[in-house]
């Protein structure tokens, strides 16, 4: 199978500390002293780990289980700074429950039916904690046309449009997914979306969603939708509800893929979802339905090869493809080139190992990819992969990714004094200023967008047909480019090629 050769060929398995955290995050992860005597433990530089598990959001999953562990050549700085990480982590999913709660009850009391995506729900029902997972903010998602009334009781809550864009001509309903707000005082995004994804992608309408829906495990009920209860106004507006599991696969395989799972947060996602109570059967009747093969082969082959994940029979097949198998090796050169690189290092004779107080500068993990360098990448480098394909696609990175106001759930200043910290206590003879360590890891994980050929290859061929036809529709952004009055909406269809030209040349 191809996933067997997966690691070998995009060399993770050179990679100690990432390897690690690999082992770490497995559901039924191996007795703690094979994970560690495989891992050479006395060589780990700690300090990275930190910074890959803070990176990949993954710091309660990671704090648990070396604490479980109880080894005595874990620094104690290193389990202090990630039960800090882990407190701060819970308060904050406790306050965006809450607020989710609050706010999707204010607007199913106003008779708009809404679904939670990802965040505290999502943590609750696949992690049965919401302490176990990382959230940055609310995801509500609604009917399209219910998106200007949603709009006033959101703003009504006490929340401001983050965005101010104009939606144009009603392409905004299947060109873009979500629109952003923000509250002050409780520090606290919202995402109101209309659709799963962007770019007018395949997927359910908003009523088969709601059909399929299951209350919120953190509503203290597990039970479909469908119920009688579920119809009555009462009971929904007293209930929270989330995505069927079949529709939330298909969401997270596509978010992820998208985003070229530069956080393995997501694909734990998968692997905590695959042993579920999932008809995997009608799961896949939805991928056909719906051009979600591609993403969810991809999300099977990584799950596997990365995390040991089984993977359900019905969904074997679609993993095993030479699609799955390219679209897996460009995702993991994506996630390598976005991570912390490791540092040269060797504390003794007979060692290619780095020492752990060589936390100075990011270096190439081989040469760096050409065209890589609008935000600090080209220093990294990704490994090397024989597939021509991935390499094209890491070729035409170029814009700043969606993603990158993706805040911390813990500051960078707090991730920074750890690392300090850990390589002063590992014997570092020379250390860099707070700013020089500072300014390396940010440079060493400031996350790209990935091209646009790579999202094209996601898609399957009536979909990029829908994609481009797509471009010549109005945009969001264009009345931000060129305020029109609303009734000369309509011009913005021919101003298209020049509005998108206006945008090409203005970020050169």
């Amino acid at each position: 199978m191809f996933t067997k050769s997966l690691l070998e060929l995009a060399h993770w398995k050179d990679d100690q500390e990432l390897t690690l955290l690999l082992s770490l995050l497995q559901k039924d992860a191996a007795p703690w002293q094979q994970i560690f005597a495989a891992a050479h433990i006395h060589e780990l530089d700690w300090a990275r780990l930190l910074r890959l598990a803070d990176h990949h959001r993954v710091v309660p999953l990671v704090y648990l289980q070396l604490k479980k562990s109880n080894h005595p050549v874990i620094p104690s700085q290193l389990l202090e700074s990630l039960q800090a990480q882990y407190q701060r982590n819970r308060l904050r999913m406790l306050h965006l429950q809450a607020e989710a709660g609050r706010l999707t009850k204010l607007l199913m009391a106003h008779g708009i039916r809404v679904l939670m995506l990802k965040g505290p729900a999502l943590a609750q029902k696949l992690y049965g904690d919401v302490s176990l997972r990382t959230s940055k903010d609310v995801d509500l998602l609604i009917a399209p046309n219910d998106m200007d009334e949603a709009e006033h009781w959101i703003r009504e809550a006490g929340y401001e449009s983050k965005s101010g864009e104009a939606r144009v001509l009603g392409s905004w309903k299947w060109k873009d997914h979500h629109t952003s707000f923000l509250h002050v005082q409780k520090r606290v995004e919202v995402e109101l979306h209309w659709r799963l994804h962007p770019d007018a992608g395949g997927e359910p309408s908003f009523d088969e969603l709601w059909s399929r829906r299951q209350q919120s495990e953190s509503a203290g009920a597990n039970g479909r939708g469908q119920s009688a209860a579920a119809d009555n106004m009462t009971a929904m507006t007293t209930s929270t509800y989330v995505l069927g599991c079949e529709d939330q696969f298909l969401y997270l395989s596509a978010h992820g893929a998208r985003h070229g799972w530069f956080r393995l947060r997501w694909l734990v996602d998968i692997d905590r979802l695959a042993v579920r109570a999932v008809d995997w059967e009608a799961g896949l009747q939805l991928l056909r339905r719906h051009g979600g093969l591609p993403a969810s082969g991809q999300a099977w082959t990584l799950a596997a090869a990365l995390l040991g994940t089984p993977i359900p029979e019905p969904m074997r097949p679609i993993s095993a493809t030479r699609q799955a198998h390219r679209l897996a090796l460009s995702a993991l050169a994506f996630m390598r080139a976005s991570v912390p690189a490791p540092y040269p290092v060797a504390s003794r004779p007979g060692t290619n190992r780095t020492a752990a107080s060589e936390l100075l500068q990011s270096i190439a993990l081989t040469q760096p990819v050409e065209g890589i360098s609008s935000m600090g990448i080209a220093s990294i480098g990704v490994a090397s992969v024989s597939d021509a394909s991935i390499e094209a696609t890491l070729h035409a990175v170029s814009e700043a990714n969606s993603t990158a106001n993706d805040a911390s759930y813990v500051t960078g200043n707090t991730v920074n004094n750890a690392v300090s910290s850990l390589t002063e206590s590992m014997g570092a003879t020379s250390i860099a200023s707070g700013s020089a360590v500072a300014e390396a890891t940010a440079t060493a994980v400031t996350p790209q967008s990935v091209s646009r050929a790579y999202l094209l290859s996601l898609k399957e061929p009536r979909h990029r047909l829908l994609y481009l036809i797509s471009r010549l529709f109005p945009s969001t952004g264009d009345p931000v480019r060129l305020p029109l009055p609303r009734k000369l909406h309509f011009l913005y269809i021919p101003l298209r090629p020049f509005l998108w030209l206006k945008r090409r040349f203005s970020k050169h």
